[in-house]
């Protein structure tokens, strides 16, 4: 093969699957056998399984028990008998009926006493965190990472993004000169009309530009796990422009006015570690959290103010074979401020679950990742309830020893996180699992994983340095004119993905010196901006470390 990217069959990551198994099995407690015995059964039963975490003999039992499931589970390749993408839209569209019931029938008069209270504190919080609706100018509007509906993934990147026809929602329009005004110099580039957006600052009246295209968005399904694809609605260019700045300003003021950080996913990891120990902190996890919140449960707990505003940025209708469909949620992941609009919401009904029943303890959110005092769980799960939301019990914890949340997995404050095979096996994922063992302390686990890498492609080096080389030991390349110059340090090799460019020229392209002085991009770490998303394969490249090299005799 000699290639160290290329997946290799579907046959051969079974066999290695099934070794890693046998191994695993062997040094587990009851609750590893028994799925390792489910396993050999039905992979499928295996893959729709949800263990019970707590229920491990101890730490060890949980560590590997997740592991065992974690080889199958998010197997994007393996065919379960299953299309994944038509369940995937028929769960959408269910979703949407239910936002449509929720949208009908989510009154303050619909609410029983309790969870009555705990929206009318929800509501203050969420007042005295946004406050008013900021000016324009204050906001920092730029373009995420994503494919909108006239750019595609694969070219997406901000000169592709300014180089598009200018485009935006039905919703949007009628403001859309308003915002437009923020950025002359892009609508001069599309149009030759930067100089004559007209804004009455009386009416907020604007002229209305026929150049300027309504687009729906598109609804389209990424890879999740081995049982299903995540929905993800694509939004017109100028939607997810602004949406970015204001999900960026929601961001802000969680953090600076009750300390929510969303760039910050290791105060809830700390939490969870705590809440195994102690069992102080329950960890809550939604299913379809984005997908149900409704228009229904924003109009309730957000100011009208706010909600007005940010449902005139919105997207409310899809593309589908049939037609444009009308949407009964309020946004969908793909816009740029679900995120943060998710986060708000959740916190501010847990912070208000909290405080009703006296408690003084912490709450935190990351998205629909939630953690919060066990003694309110029942309260917050009452009221998300009834809000229209799905508590996931399979995957929230109030009891027992295990907790998780934001990519973190304790047992009794031991860390439990099982390395996820996703994809085929390849030389590039076999490193990465070897890595993962041996800095798990499973040398033995590492050594398996380590025979079927390719002998002749194996580099090694010293942790610290990425995965594309495996962890173990070296010695560094040294010269003479380095050690003349004073260097004490040295080289090793490593693999290294190539980055994927666009190199084209484009009618944006001058227009994109003045986004980057827009967007402050000198503040933030370097980016090509011919980038985009993929590779173009992969080069062995050399690092210099001042790392000593390790031998073993």
């Amino acid at each position: 093969m000699n290639d160290w990217i290329s997946e290799r069959s579907a046959e051969e990551t079974l066999r290695f699957l099934d070794s890693v198994l046998e191994h695993i099995t062997g040094k587990g407690g009851s609750l590893t056998r028994s799925l390792s015995s489910v396993y050999k059964r039905s992979k499928v039963e295996l893959i729709n399984l949800k263990p019970n975490y707590s229920l491990a003999d101890n730490a060890d039992d949980a560590f590997f028990a997740r592991q065992v499931h974690a080889l199958f589970s998010k197997q994007e390749w393996m065919d379960l008998g299953v299309n994944v993408q038509a369940v995937a839209e028929q769960k959408f569209w269910d979703m949407e009926a239910h936002c449509e019931r929720i949208n009908a029938s989510l009154t303050l008069e619909s609410l029983n006493p309790d969870v009555l209270r705990v929206v009318l504190s929800a509501r203050r919080k969420i007042r005295e965190v946004l406050g008013s609706v900021p000016r324009l100018s204050s906001l920092d509007f730029s373009f995420g990472p994503g494919a909108t509906t006239s750019v595609k993934s694969r070219e997406a990147n901000a000169k592709a993004k300014l180089s598009a026809s200018l485009a935006c929602s039905e919703e949007l329009l009628p403001r859309v000169g308003t915002f437009l005004a923020e950025v002359p110099l892009w609508v001069w580039s599309e149009s030759g009309l930067g100089d004559k957006i007209s804004v009455s600052s009386d009416t907020e009246e604007v002229i209305m530009y026929p150049w300027i295209e309504i687009h729906h968005g598109k609804l389209t399904f990424v890879p999740k796990d081995a049982r299903g694809m995540r929905p993800i609605v694509v939004e017109p260019v100028l939607n997810g422009f602004f949406q970015k700045g204001v999900g960026s300003y929601i961001k802000r003021r969680l953090l600076s006015r009750v300390g929510i950080n969303l760039l910050d996913q290791t105060i809830n990891q700390n939490l969870a570690r705590l809440g195994s120990i102690y069992g102080s902190y329950a960890t809550v996890d939604l299913s379809s959290a984005s997908d149900t919140v409704s228009l229904g449960v924003v109009r309730l707990l957000l100011p009208e103010e706010w909600f007005d505003f940010l449902l005139g940025l919105t997207t409310g209708k899809v593309n589908t074979c049939t037609g444009a469909r009308e949407l009964h949620k309020f946004s969908s992941m793909g816009n740029g401020f679900t995120f943060e609009l998710e986060s708000l919401l959740f916190w501010s009904v847990a912070k208000a679950c909290v405080e009703l029943l006296g408690l003084g303890s912490d709450v935190s959110v990351y998205g629909d990742d939630i953690i919060i005092d066990t003694r309110a769980y029942s309260l917050l799960t009452e009221s998300l309830t009834a809000l229209g939301f799905f508590v996931n019990s399979e995957k929230s914890y109030s009891a027992g020893p295990f907790r998780e949340s934001c990519g973190a997995d304790w047992f009794n404050g031991t860390w439990v996180r099982p390395f996820y095979v996703k994809t085929r096996i390849s030389d590039e994922t076999l490193y990465t699992f070897h890595n993962w063992a041996l800095r798990s302390g499973e040398h033995e686990l590492a050594g398996l994983i380590l025979s079927w890498t390719q002998p002749e492609l194996r580099l090694f080096g010293p942790d610290g340095y990425g995965d594309g080389h495996l962890v173990g030991s070296y010695q560094i390349r040294r010269n003479r004119k380095l050690t003349r110059n004073g260097w004490g340090g040295g080289f090793f090799d490593t693999y290294s993905r190539r980055p994927k460019r666009l190199q084209r020229r484009r009618a944006g392209d001058w227009v994109f010196p003045s986004y980057s002085v827009y967007t402050r991009a000198s503040e933030r770490d370097y980016c090509d901006s011919d980038i985009v998303r993929g590779s173009s394969g992969y080069a062995k490249v050399s690092i210099y470390t001042l790392a000593p090299g390790v031998f073993v005799r």
